[in-house]
């Protein structure tokens, strides 16, 4: 097995342009899940409350449980689509893997309605939207035709073919789409099936907090429990020796990056990121959320540690690399192609991903 395995972002010259994804704070979240887990049928519909609830459960099918639940349970009538938006656009990072094609279809059924109710409440109040003959006391199609183009251009729930495949790749892997580089010694078993990520924040770039990348580690982590291990995270000053499984110095230094913007060494059990490489990030673009690609290059680094050694020919593996050294270009289901206006690359481990993970780990589907 390679010693040194890192993600690096010098193989396209764009920079990731996924959805903004804000965090807050531990106790909130599980005050607010609270909150959302005790309404009764009926309750609201807040994408704060579907987060919550998200974000507050490590376990993927409790995960999924919890999001099908509140789905089912919330009442559509209060479903803006500004709120149906918020959940449709943050479901695959906020869920993870439990981000599945029940959850999928569920939220896609709720914003369905959404649009429905909202429909209904324009020709009700909007006088324009009337039709010219008062005794009808409906729209007239001509205004129903115009009012339906405006609708589809701006509609924020509206999903594009391409993002649609990408959250496709993402939750399901078809029979023969694992394939790698080749860039690694074949897949094994995990280092130690309980491993604990000891973070320390010191010298993180500035802007970054210590709550919001412990976040993003227990995140990462708990995804590839999938594989059939134990991943924990706890900050370096809260380690005693009662401390359970095998220890990852998880750390921010430039000393070994060796161009990279994370490196996973196996042997020496560190995961390493570059301050350097996301302070330069954000001098290419001083409005971009480097939470973002932080959150994808942890995923990469412990993937690594799972035991997936080479990298993934998908596009959309969080394992993957776009391009070889030589140009080859990676895989996009149907012969798609690569777009260049977003990040194709999953923040959290894919379906493909944790399939090859189980498999090397000996675990069976």
């Amino acid at each position: 097995m390679s010693n040194l395995l890192s993600i690096q972002f010098f193989h396209r010259g764009r920079l990731p342009t996924c959805l903004f994804l804000s965090f807050v704070s531990a106790t909130l979240l599980f005050s607010q899940a609270a909150q959302a887990q005790g309404k009764k049928s009926g309750g609201s519909c807040l994408s704060s409350e579907f987060k919550a609830i998200a974000y507050a459960t490590n376990d993927a099918e409790s995960r999924e449980k919890n999001a099908l639940d509140w789905l089912a349970r919330v009442n559509k009538s209060d479903c803006s689509i500004s709120e149906v938006s918020a959940i449709y656009n943050n479901a695959s990072v906020w869920l993870g893997t439990a981000n599945t094609p029940r959850v999928y279809q569920a939220i896609s059924a709720l914003a369905k309605n959404s649009r429905s109710l909202d429909t209904e409440t324009v020709s009700r109040t909007n006088p324009s939207t009337q039709s010219t003959t008062p005794s009808s006391g409906d729209i007239s199609t001509t205004q129903r035709a115009k009012r339906s183009v405006a609708k589809k251009a701006d509609d924020p729930v509206a999903v594009s073919p391409t993002s649609s495949l990408r959250e496709s790749e993402i939750n399901q892997c078809l029979p023969n789409e694992i394939a790698t580089w080749n860039d690694g010694a074949k897949d094994s078993k995990m280092i130690n099936p309980q491993m604990t990520y000891v973070y320390d924040h010191q010298g993180a770039p500035e802007g970054i907090s210590e709550e919001s990348v412990v976040e993003l580690l227990q995140r990462s982590s708990a995804a590839w429990d999938q594989c059939g291990g134990q991943n924990t995270v706890v900050l370096k000053r809260d380690v005693a020796p009662a401390t359970a499984g095998l220890k990852i110095a998880t750390q921010w230094n430039d000393d070994d990056k060796l161009g990279t913007i994370g490196l996973a060494n196996i042997t020496k059990k560190t995961l390493t990121l570059s301050p350097e490489a996301f302070l330069n990030l954000r001098k290419k673009n001083a409005n971009r959320n480097l939470l973002e690609t932080l959150q994808m290059v942890v995923s990469h680094e412990i993937g690594h540690f799972q035991g997936l050694t080479a990298h993934s020919k998908r596009c959309v593996d969080v394992l993957s690399y776009y391009t070889s050294g030589t140009g080859e270009k990676c895989l996009i289901r149907n012969n798609g192609v690569l777009p260049t206006d977003i990040e194709y690359r999953s923040q959290l481990p894919t379906a493909c991903d944790i399939k090859r993970c189980r498999a090397a780990n000996g675990q069976k589907d």
